[in-house]
């Protein structure tokens, strides 16, 4: 089953996510940034359900804030940042402008869905920058960290629709729906440079990476 990690409001959850998973939300990172990381880490699965000891909706930067404090509490994570040069995919732009829609959305987090349809999949995002949308094909899309280079500032709403490939979704992509041959969507790739103006290619890139010096298993409730 797929995993998920949710805000509403002052609510978190999390279905179905590792401590690998959780990193990754909590640092921006993806699952290839991680050293040193025991088997368990990625196997062992967990629900979470949590508020905010003060009143108010925290924006992502907290939410983020408060799963690192959780971490270090329940897990005793320990670790530590370097750099390493990596396979990743680089979002740029391509000669053309890019085709985005600045955001009429207000509020500090991104609101993010993936829905099927008859051609594909759509993946949309509110208020989101580059940085959330490349934060969103790393963690969920994508096998490798995701590296923005478009140089693009400010918060749009983004919509991709495309067909996953076995490479995508952890080697699981959810199961299409029956459409025409010629009206299905294209690869993610070419799908973000029709529809978005943008490009992703696969390369080299030196990226933040999290080793980890110290972990164990959670407390108990």
């Amino acid at each position: 089953m797929m995993q998920g990690i949710n805000e509403k409001g002052r609510y978190f959850t999390t279905h179905n996510t590792s401590l690998a998973d959780l990193i990754q939300f909590a640092y921006g990172i993806q699952a290839k940034q991680i050293v040193g990381a025991p088997e368990w880490m990625d196997r062992d699965r967990y629900d979470i359900s949590a508020v905010p000891n003060q009143e108010g909706v925290p924006t992502l930067s907290q939410v983020r804030l408060m799963v690192q404090k959780l971490m270090a509490d329940r897990y005793k994570l320990t670790f530590h940042r370097g750099k390493r040069e990596l396979s990743a995919f680089v979002l740029t732009v391509e000669q053309n402008e890019p085709k985005l829609n600045p955001t009429q959305l207000k509020g500090p987090v991104p609101v993010n869905s993936l829905l099927s349809g008859s051609r594909g999949w759509t993946l949309s995002m509110r208020n989101a920058s580059m940085t959330d949308f490349t934060g969103y094909l790393q963690m969920i899309v994508l096998d490798r960290p995701v590296v923005d280079q478009t140089g693009i500032a400010g918060k749009f709403d983004i919509s991709v629709t495309f067909t996953p490939d076995n490479s995508q979704f952890k080697g699981n992509p959810p199961p299409p729906q029956q459409a025409a041959n010629d009206d299905i969507a294209p690869g993610l790739f070419e799908a973000l440079r029709q529809q978005l103006g943008l490009r992703l290619d696969s390369r080299k890139a030196l990226v933040d990476a999290i080793a980890i010096d110290h972990v164990q298993k959670p407390s108990e409730n």
